[in-house]
């Protein structure tokens, strides 16, 4: 046997890999997309997920072995190539989600130094999931650095204008309402990160000071450490259409 065809045939065997690696990791991703949805506890539908985009990422290198061994003269080719393009857009994909990531927290808060507590989520939250207390000095610290702009919502309009708007807000973004109060101006829901679903709470909550109306919001993630500076944009965009509901 003759080197080219030895290095033909050490490609195909790495585009083998290559094939079988991406075909699971496809499996693993939509089995960890389908279960989030579905019931699934989070923690092992964020183990499929990582599992099943390692195993692209795996397949992509097979791949390119595959391919830098035969100088592309296989005739699985197009296989290697697809396993490599795979691989390629699950790098891309997960930098850009933890490039994107903020800070290395979960639990933000427009008022830190007293946020607004949770009630009726609290029991909605299992075991395995994030504590309902505040993260405490040093989340808030770090929130402040990260995020400067969420701060305490100060509109001029009634409290109970204000927090029939918030409710309509919350509704319209797609919130699941768990529990309102409009004597205590408290509301709380559940929403649901695009794709994956994955749960976080929000508690809003609405006071009068003077002539004025202090809206505060929470929103905390039920599992991980960091959040992917998802909790900071939910809370900017409810700020920003509140205040365009509050002053159209």
């Amino acid at each position: 046997m003759d080197e080219s065809t030895g290095l033909n045939a050490k490609g195909v065997k790495a585009t083998t890999w290559s094939l079988r690696l991406a075909a699971t990791g496809i499996v693993l991703v939509v089995v960890g997309l389908i279960g989030a949805r579905t019931g699934l506890t989070p923690m092992l539908a964020m183990l499929l997920l990582t599992l099943g985009s390692l195993t692209l990422i795996a397949g992509g290198i097979s791949g390119a072995i595959g391919l830098f061994r035969s100088r592309g003269k296989i005739e699985s080719a197009a296989t290697a190539w697809g396993a490599v393009l795979l691989g390629i857009a699950t790098i891309v994909s997960t930098g850009s989600i933890m490039g994107g990531g903020g800070a290395p927290i979960h639990d933000i808060s427009t008022d830190t130094l007293d946020p607004p507590q949770f009630i009726a989520v609290a029991k909605l939250r299992g075991p395995d999931d994030n504590p309902v207390e505040y993260a405490g000095p040093e989340s808030a610290a770090i929130q402040a650095a990260a995020y400067p702009d969420i701060e305490t919502i100060v509109l001029l309009d009634p409290r109970s204008f204000v927090f029939e708007t918030a409710l309509e807000v919350a509704q319209d973004m797609g919130w699941e309402i768990v529990d309102s109060d409009a004597a205590e101006g408290r509301i709380e829901a559940t929403a649901s990160t695009p794709f994956v679903g994955f749960k976080d709470d929000v508690v809003i909550r609405i006071r009068a000071k003077s002539a004025e109306t202090l809206v505060d919001v929470r929103s905390k993630s039920r599992m991980g450490r960091g959040d992917m500076g998802v909790n900071a944009q939910r809370i900017r965009d409810f700020r920003d259409r509140l205040i365009e509901a509050a002053n159209p």
